[in-house]
């Protein structure tokens, strides 16, 4: 059985690490359909979050994590961060809040206060809540699964994703132009994904736009549709909710 879960979770790791980057390889740019440029900003996307989740899920019940002692955790999750350098941080938190990551040990800060802590103590996998991490700073979306022992959740596996780098991985990936969009949303109106990486974890309403604040309200209203705005320059864009991990997640182009 462990030997079992230990190749599946190999096997996941290396899916996990080259997901994003299927799109690479045919080495040119899309031809703007913005349809299928959302529907591939959003697979890309998503799939990726959902393997990392995967990958998550096959180590919170091998015996290392099951033993819920940091020292035989720690080399799991150090292969997870080996796969993606750069772009994660992993790390396990017990049921009180604290956690370790694997290049600081037990850090100072504590994740009782974060808004999928008490989702994942019930028992559920969370994804796609955003925040700045309290390890590095960085803007990152977090997904985290229980950690179950005798019927209980004993601690929580998780990792942060840098997603100003997911943002840049799509972007190359798909061979974007300069004036082609796309960008995400979360239900608080941040800038989750952008093509412009420095605009991540802004708000669209305070950016002294009023077409565009009238936008995101109207984006936040739907599950779909369609949007012209103002911001450097006119801009229309098609939009989609993903039930996954609920952002929202829009794709256009400048057209003037």
């Amino acid at each position: 059985m462990r030997k079992a879960i230990a190749f599946l979770l190999m096997m996941f790791l290396t899916i996990a690490s080259f997901s994003v980057l299927n799109a690479a390889d045919k080495d040119k740019s899309l031809e703007f359909d913005a349809d299928v440029v959302l529907s591939s900003v959003m697979t890309l996307a998503d799939n990726y979050i959902n393997s990392i989740a995967v990958v998550l899920e096959l180590a919170a019940v091998t015996e290392e994590v099951a033993s819920l002692d940091w020292q035989r955790i720690k080399p799991l999750l150090a292969k997870i961060e080996g796969r993606k350098p750069g772009e994660v941080i992993a790390w396990y938190a017990k049921p009180d809040g604290t956690y370790y990551t694997v290049d600081d040990g037990l850090t100072e800060e504590n994740q009782k206060d974060r808004s999928y802590f008490p989702k994942v103590l019930a028992g559920f996998t969370s994804v796609g809540e955003v925040v700045a991490s309290k390890s590095t700073g960085q803007v990152s979306t977090i997904i985290a699964v229980p950690i179950k022992k005798n019927g209980t959740v004993a601690g929580i596996l998780g990792v942060s994703l840098f997603t100003k780098t997911l943002s840049v991985q799509i972007k190359t990936s798909l061979g974007f132009k300069n004036d082609d969009i796309f960008f995400a949303l979360n239900k608080d109106h941040i800038t989750v994904l952008n093509i412009r990486p420095q605009l991540v974890f802004l708000d669209p309403e305070k950016q002294d736009s009023p077409s565009m604040t009238k936008a995101v309200k109207e984006m936040m209203s739907k599950d779909q549709g369609t949007l012209e705005y103002d911001f450097h320059g006119k801009r229309r864009v098609i939009f989609r909710k993903s039930p996954y991990t609920n952002w929202w997640y829009a794709a256009g182009k400048v057209i003037r």
